[in-house]
């Protein structure tokens, strides 16, 4: 299912458009792992040439950040179905998105960091994201990579090339049964990573969190999650801005993901993923990543904001 006046692009595979898109979500797909503390023992250019390079670098808990340890609440699987229908049949009346050349996605977010003892969450920071909606070409990141005692903040902008179109990524079956079939099917064919639901999840919430869809595709999108064996509705969530909602999540292997809600205007607001067990990585309620969309629209430039 495309969005409404795009051109016809051929569709390709979900883990092709993942891997197409790696550079634009790395953040949110995978946590960041603790540099050895030996590095603070190098110069100051070396480091910030070492961070630069790697987008992140480790950093104190600051009181403004999510929450480090969360209630592992229990979930409601017949819950999370009827609410994901709920959300389908009031989402698919919602108006489309407008015109714009670029998708903007504004966030807040903040990751773990793994290595030298438990999982510590970073800051939490502001993220822009311009992606080019309907053909393949550059996009555009802002985002602060790391903060230093002597230089403070740094904010950076980023040029992404090459990056996959939204209309791409967005161009789906209509069908529920059929877009999970396919999602199923390009698990095993790939055969690695996550069980098929948690793949099939996953791939859900990508689209769910740095996409624009139209409400018909939002609909599909969670018609095909309800049908996902152990999702769950866990209630009383908080986002990385605070806003409370609840939330559908899944678990697999002591790890919980979830994908926060407004429970009254069925409005995504943000993504949660912690530890429900103790591991070496931390204690039962440890989060690894959160994340809280602010603002999703579409722009005629590069750049511009709405």
């Amino acid at each position: 299912m495309s969005e409404p006046s795009a051109p016809h692009v051929p569709a390709i595979a979900a883990v092709r458009r993942q891997a197409l898109r790696h550079h634009l979500i790395n953040e949110v797909a995978r946590p960041v792992r603790r540099r050895r503390r030996m590095l603070v023992l190098a110069p100051v250019a070396g480091v910030l040439a070492t961070a630069v390079a790697a987008g992140a670098i480790a950093q104190p808990w600051a009181p403004n950040s999510a929450p480090l340890i969360v209630a592992v609440e229990q979930g409601e699987h017949a819950g999370a179905i009827l609410f994901l229908h709920r959300m389908a049949a009031a989402t698919a009346e919602k108006p489309g998105p407008g015109e714009g050349e670029y998708v903007y996605i504004k966030s807040r977010v903040a990751f773990a960091e793994f290595g030298d003892g438990p999982a510590r969450l970073q800051p939490v920071h502001e993220r822009e994201i311009w992606i080019p909606r309907y053909e393949q070409g550059d996009g555009l990141l802002r985002q602060p990579f790391f903060d230093l005692p002597i230089i403070g903040a740094i904010p950076e902008q980023t040029t992404l090339t090459d990056v996959t179109p939204n209309a791409e990524i967005v161009d789906l079956p209509s069908d529920p049964d059929e877009l999970l079939a396919r999602l199923y099917r390009e698990r095993d064919e790939r055969g690695w990573g996550n069980s098929r639901d948690g793949a099939a999840f996953t791939a859900i919430g990508d689209i769910l969190r740095e996409s624009l869809v139209t409400p018909q595709t939002s609909a599909v999108l969670y018609r095909a999650a309800a049908k996902i064996p152990g999702v769950e509705l866990i209630r009383e969530v908080t986002d990385a801005a605070g806003r409370r909602g609840v939330a559908v999540g899944y678990t697999e292997l002591n790890r919980r993901d979830e994908w926060i809600f407004d429970e009254r205007t069925y409005e995504y607001l943000g993504a949660r993923s912690y530890l429900v067990a103790d591991t070496a990585d931390g204690p039962a309620g440890t989060v690894l990543a959160t994340t809280a969309v602010l603002r999703r629209a579409v722009v005629p430039k590069l750049g511009q904001r709405p």
